[in-house]
Formats: C-alpha cells, structure tokens, sequence
C-alpha cells in the first residue's frame, strides 16, 4: 500500500470517526432526561430580578446573579422552592438564536430549600444574543 493511499485511508477514517461521534453525542443529549415543560410567568425578565412560578402545589423562584447578565464571566444560580420535595435541581441555559450546545448546571443545596451553582454564558457571533433558563426539578 503506498504511502498516499495510507494517508487517505487514515483521513477518512478520522472523518468517519469525527461524525460518528458527533450525531453520537447529539443522540445521547436527546435521550437524557425528559422533562415537563411549564411556561414561565409572563414578564418574566431575569435581567430585571428573580422569577418565581408556581409548580405542583409549591413555587420555584430562579435569580441570576450579577446584573446585567455578563457573558464569559462566572454566573451564580440561585433557586429556591417552597412546598416542594427536591432531590436534585438543575439549571439548563440555551440560545434561542443560536444553538450554543448544552449548557446544564447541578444546582447544590446550601441551606433547605436554597440550591445554588454557576455557569458561564458563552461568547456569540450574533450582535444580540437571546437566553433562556429552565429549572430542572426531581
């Protein structure tokens, strides 16, 4: 086998190998945990204050801290439920303009049913760029 015909071959399989893992990683996020989806109070701005939304009987209020919300600087998540029994929290922040890949935090609780973390918001090609969070309870 000659020399370019090896290199080809180890090209390809690397090309190969490359989106393989690519479509695998997108179909492993796609099957982790489903979730049920409410909708967040209307007007809620997180850039202004916390947001607080009634769920099952009880309430959960996100804050986000500092504000304004900087990008590529350390974000603190702050959550805090009433009524609810929580083993786990979790904070999932996406571009809606822009897909910008998984962004989940695992929340850690600090005192009863105060859970805290950070994350760091990612720097976008788009002029405005257009988040959400969404608090994932179990």
């Amino acid at each position: 086998m000659s020399e370019t015909t090896r290199s080809v071959l180890i090209l390809l399989g690397a090309a190969v190998l490359a989106v393989a893992g690519f479509f695998g990683a997108r179909y492993w996020q796609g099957m982790q945990d489903q979730f049920t989806r409410i909708a967040p109070p209307s007007g809620c701005d997180l850039r202004a204050g916390p947001c607080a939304q009634q769920v099952d009987g009880g309430s959960v209020t996100l804050a986000i801290a500092p504000s304004p919300i900087p990008l590529m600087q350390p974000l603190r998540l702050s959550v805090v439920t009433d009524g609810l029994t929580v083993d786990e929290i979790s904070v999932e922040v996406r571009g809606l303009n822009m897909d910008m890949g998984l962004n989940r935090t695992r929340l850690t609780p600090v005192a009863g049913s105060h859970w805290e973390g950070e994350t760091i918001l990612p720097l976008c090609s788009q002029r405005r760029m257009e988040w959400e969070a969404a608090v994932l309870l179990r």
